[in-house]
C-alpha cells in the first residue's frame, strides 16, 4: 500500500531570481509594501479547496525569505540548471513533483500562478477550477483573451521579400478588414491548470487537448517591461 498522502491541488508560484528588463522583478514593491510575488500567493488562497497545497519554486534564497515573511512557507529550491531564461516550465514542474513525492505527497491537479500576472478575480479562478475538474476530456486549461493583432496580417521577412506566416484559403487576408478575419485568441500568464493524476513526473503540462478560459483584459496584464508598471499600479488599487 502506498504511503503517499494524496492532495487535490498543487498550486505552484514560479519565481526565478534573474530578470532581464526589470531587476528583481518578482520582489518589486507594488502597493501597501507588498512584493509582486505576494499577489499570486493571495490569489492561490482564493480557491476554496481544503486539500490544496501552495508552494513557490525558486532558485533565489532572497525570494524564499520574502515568501516566508508573508506566510508562504513551502519553498522548493530549484537547481540553477532549471532556472535560466530559456528554461521550460516542465522542468520546474517535474522538479517539484519529484521533490514532494520524496516527501510522501502526490497530487491530482496542478495550477501555475505566475507573479508577473498579478491581477486575478476570485470568481474567475474558482469557476475555471470547477469547470476544469468537470471537463475530464481536457488535459489542461489556460487563460486566454481575444488577440488585438491578427496573425493573418503578419509576415516573415526573407531578404526583401514578405511571406504570410499563415497559409489559408482566404484570398489576401492581409488586405481584408480585421472584422472579416477569424477570431484569434492570445494565451496569457494568468493561470494554467493541468492534470497530474498522482504521478511523480509528467511528459507535458499542456497535453494534447487544451481548454481555453476567457478572462477580462484587466486580468491579462503581464509585467514584462518597465512601462507595464504604471498600468499595474492603477489596477492593483482597484482589485486589492
Amino acid at each position: 500500500m502506498s504511503k503517499h498522502k494524496k492532495k487535490e491541488l498543487l498550486i505552484i508560484i514560479p519565481a526565478r531570481g534573474g530578470s532581464i528588463e526589470i531587476k528583481n522583478k518578482n520582489l518589486l514593491i507594488i502597493n501597501n509594501n507588498k512584493p509582486l510575488i505576494y499577489y499570486s500567493y493571495k490569489a492561490a488562497n482564493f480557491i476554496k479547496d481544503k486539500s490544496k497545497f501552495i508552494t513557490c519554486s525558486t532558485d533565489s534564497y532572497k525570494i524564499a525569505r520574502t515568501c516566508r515573511k508573508f506566510g508562504l512557507n513551502e519553498i522548493a529550491i530549484r537547481p540553477k540548471k532549471y532556472s535560466h531564461k530559456f528554461s521550460r516550465d516542465i522542468e520546474f514542474v517535474n522538479h517539484i513533483l519529484k521533490h514532494y513525492y520524496k516527501n510522501n505527497l502526490i497530487f491530482k491537479y496542478g495550477l501555475i500562478l505566475r507573479p508577473t500576472s498579478p491581477i486575478r478575480k476570485k470568481e474567475t479562478l474558482q469557476k475555471a477550477y470547477k469547470l476544469f475538474k468537470r471537463k475530464t476530456e481536457y488535459r489542461s486549461m489556460r487563460a486566454i483573451i481575444k488577440s488585438p493583432i491578427s496573425p493573418y496580417k503578419m509576415w516573415r521577412k526573407e531578404n526583401h521579400s514578405l511571406n504570410p506566416i499563415i497559409k489559408t484559403q482566404l484570398k489576401e487576408p492581409y488586405n481584408m478588414p480585421r472584422q472579416k478575419l477569424p477570431i484569434i485568441f492570445w494565451q496569457t500568464g494568468n493561470f494554467e491548470f493541468f492534470r497530474i493524476n498522482y504521478n511523480n513526473k509528467i511528459n507535458s503540462i499542456s497535453g494534447k487537448k487544451i481548454m481555453g478560459y476567457s478572462i477580462s483584459e484587466e486580468e491579462s496584464i503581464d509585467i514584462d517591461k518597465k512601462s507595464d508598471l504604471n498600468n499595474l499600479k492603477v489596477l492593483i488599487k482597484k482589485f486589492f
